[in-house]
């Protein structure tokens, strides 16, 4: 084999050559691109979850900070009331509302019967809450008397109806 037919043989394979090596590099580029490109996005996403968890931890000191507000009302409320004459006419319960009211039970006239929820900031009723309140609203209140007996386990019981007319008071 002379000279110019190994020039002519081996040019193309070293033109192939040249073209798979040039594509190899262009490749490996273009996936060094794409992983710095990754990179970047994991980076943000681990800066955004950051401050996710910041700003949860934050709404919830937040959020406690509110309910212990809320607990010191509550404790500090009876001592300010003026819907009742005395914390004596105060019964605690606590849920679903937080206290019942008897303005008037100190002394020897009538008495009146109140329900009383205390809420602090921009607190808002719950459900149930909301439902007491309109039951009450709509005059839909009963007095029980329930009577054991001690010689059996027999119940009576005396229901009152009570049916108000409907209160006037918009809440």
């Amino acid at each position: 084999m002379n000279e110019l037919d190994k020039i002519t043989f081996f040019t193309p394979i070293f033109l192939i050559i040249c073209l798979l090596i040039w594509y190899l590099i262009m490749r490996i580029a273009k996936l060094n691109d794409e992983n710095k490109v990754l990179y970047r996005q994991i980076i943000e996403i681990e800066y955004e979850k950051e401050n996710a968890v910041k700003k949860a931890r934050e709404d919830s000191v937040k959020r406690q900070r509110s309910i212990i507000k809320g607990d010191i009302s509550e404790i500090i409320a009876p001592w300010s009331m003026t819907i009742v004459n005395s914390v004596k006419e105060l019964n605690f319960i606590g849920n679903p509302i937080d206290f019942i009211g008897f303005k008037g039970l100190d002394g020897d006239g009538e008495i009146d019967v109140k329900f009383i929820e205390v809420k602090s900031g921009k607190s808002k009723l719950n459900k149930n809450q909301r439902r007491i309140r309109n039951a009450i609203k709509e005059g839909r209140v009963e007095w029980a008397e329930i009577r054991v007996s001690n010689s059996e386990i027999q119940v009576d019981e005396k229901i009152i109806k009570v049916n108000p007319q409907p209160s006037k008071v918009d809440f």
